[in-house]
């Protein structure tokens, strides 16, 4: 699961970042776990990402001594990743118990417990903690709560398909996208109100003709092919849009209530619509790419292939606060392209939280929050009063939304040290846009949590070179030096073997430069990688907002496990703390 960094809008791009890089102190804003009420729930998944992804981004981006938008989540525990069966967090059985609750096989579970890819398969349906016949995600959406997926990614990566589809192997595409966008077969599923990122190719009938191309060779298809991956007469695209009104104009600024974007124009058309039309929520399934957003190579491959910005010197980095890279990381490299610069992690996350917030507002009180729901009209009453002194805003206008990342896990698997940068800043662009919507309503849990680390890469900063005495400081204006090897895992009466280093474009590249510290001084460091494998790595879960000083608390300050991300959730969405499940998940 590899990112590539794509080109923004010039005008836009620098609003986003200049907003989203701001980092005033968070608000005193955590509110206390009161049985039945309830709230909105926006869960990072920043796919691959453990405290060493972290900390290199922080270095790169904000300085030692600088702050991410990510550190002013205040609380946070340590995340227990184990499967039922294996030591390693995998993404579809990690985004499955974050979706149901329980510990999930980890070789094949997507949405479902087992292996369907084994003879005889293994999979099963189950029920999630709460005893509901599917996820969180469907449990919400079926309670008229408004639910949306964004991830720059296919959209049906775990990380965000596993909330709504349940298949018995995630190479299983096309049913996980159908699932996603027509929901569960048999199950009357309520339809999410947005659902954004790449996979096109997966959403027209079989030989038909994409408007994106297959940029990145992927599933085994000709590069820059464009054909469809379906083997079946469905066209996803025009189910959607036929859905809800007889409006099928696709047009927002004519208010269709259920559109497709798939391209920079039509998404910032939506965005004007959105600033037209206070009031217009529209459903969205928005595609971005043929597969994904990102180009997950290695830089040496992307460069080799033209993936370049045009009069950008090799080695050279865009300034700050941004530092993009001479490669292309996200989008089509061909700006005559439809797939070319599309929209950010941020940028979709924060349309997605606009719609959500207006759909929810428009929902009824449908009284589902706990055991509350059938009181009288006095107690009602006194409840709106109490809430309105605290400033909660009533216990049925809620949302919920899962963000994935997904190309920090894909590049840290190719050892791209740029692309896994680059995507760390565009999470962390998002976690500041979601962190303004908490400033505007604190009835809102921010949590985020990996499911493992990505390559297991780790900082390294050695001295610069021909200076005395050694000092990993670069002088005013000085270059940093070129990423050579470092010494690793040697062996009885064997010579270490040497373990290269990435700088700004791979190997033997110049080292990646930290913004200045507190006393104003710019490092040079390199980035190693363990392997391409993910690793169990050391991975925090941090929350601001409605319930999030919970993670502080017995027993999640002892012990916090993936399944209680689950149980996170459910209580600010539901209004009941679960009990952490001590068995595997009962079959539907």
């Amino acid at each position: 699961m590899i990112n590539s960094f794509k080109m923004r809008q010039v005008a836009l791009g620098a609003a986003l970042a200049a907003a989203a890089w701001a980092v005033p102190m968070t608000p005193a804003v955590a509110q206390a776990a009161a049985p039945g009420l309830t709230g909105n729930v926006i869960f990072f998944h920043p796919d691959g990402a453990g405290l060493n992804h972290w900390q290199a981004a922080r270095l790169y981006f904000r300085g030692a001594d600088g702050s991410l938008n990510w550190d002013r989540l205040p609380h946070m525990a340590a995340y227990r990743g184990h499967m039922a069966n294996l030591i390693t967090g995998s993404s579809h059985g990690g985004a499955t118990t974050h979706a149901f609750g329980f510990k999930v096989d980890g070789f094949g579970s997507f949405g479902m417990d087992g292996d369907g890819t084994q003879v005889p398969p293994t999979n099963r349906a189950i029920r999630a903690l709460s005893g509901f016949s599917g996820s969180i995600m469907r449990e919400a959406a079926n309670a008229g709560i408004p639910v949306g997926v964004v991830n720059d990614g296919h959209i049906g990566e775990p990380g965000t398909g596993a909330f709504l589809a349940e298949v018995g192997s995630r190479a299983e595409w096309q049913e996980i996208t159908r699932q996603m966008i027509m929901g569960r077969p048999g199950m009357g599923d309520a339809d999410p109100w947005v659902i954004m990122g790449g996979g096109e190719a997966d959403t027209l009938p079989a030989g038909a003709t994409t408007l994106h191309r297959n940029v990145n060779q992927e599933r085994g298809q000709p590069v820059n092919s464009r054909t469809s991956l379906r083997t079946d007469d469905l066209d996803l695209q025009a189910l959607w849009n036929a859905r809800g009104s007889a409006n099928l104009s696709n047009d927002p600024m004519l208010q269709d209530d259920y559109i497709v974007v798939r391209t920079r124009a039509e998404f910032e058309r939506l965005r004007q619509a959105l600033q037209a039309h206070p009031r217009y929520a529209p459903r969205v399934l928005g595609l971005f790419a043929f597969q994904d957003l990102f180009n997950d190579r290695n830089e040496e491959d992307l460069i080799q292939r033209g993936f370049v910005r045009a009069g950008v010197a090799p080695g050279m980095v865009g300034p700050a606060p941004t530092k993009d890279s001479r490669i292309m990381l996200w989008g089509d490299h061909a700006a005559t392209e439809p797939g070319y610069n599309p929209p950010t992690l941020a940028e979709m996350t924060e349309v997605t939280l606009t719609i959500l917030e207006r759909a929810a507002q428009s929902r009824p009180d449908r009284g589902d929050r706990g055991d509350r729901g059938d009181r009288g009209d006095r107690e009602d009453r006194e409840d709106r009063e109490d809430r309105e002194d605290r400033g909660d805003r009533g216990p049925a206008n809620r949302f919920f939304l899962v963000v994935e990342q997904e190309g920090i896990d894909n590049f840290g698997n190719n050892n791209n040290a740029v692309g896994m940068l680059q995507g760390m800043r565009d999470t962390d662009e998002a976690i500041g846009v979601a962190l303004r919507h908490l400033e505007r309503d604190r009835r809102t849990l921010i949590i985020s949590a990996a499911d493992s680390d990505a390559g297991g890469m780790q900082v390294v900063s050695p001295a610069v070179a021909g200076v005395t005495p050694r000092t990993n400081v670069l002088a005013a204006g000085a270059a940093p030096d070129n990423a050579g090897t470092a010494a690793i895992n040697p062996g009885a009466g064997l010579p270490a073997a040497p373990g290269p280093a990435d700088g700004v474009e791979g190997r033997a590249t110049p080292l990646f430069v930290t913004a200045p510290d507190q006393f104003g001084q710019r490092k040079q460091f390199g980035i190693l990688w363990s392997g391409t494998p993910d690793v169990s790595g050391g991975i925090l879960t941090r929350a601001a907002g409605m319930n999030a000083h919970l993670l502080n608390r017995t027993p999640f300050s002892k012990r916090f496990d993936n399944t209680d991300v689950y149980r996170m959730k459910y209580v600010t969405l539901f209004g009941r703390m679960l009990p952490q499940a001590t068995t595997r998940a009962p079959n539907r």
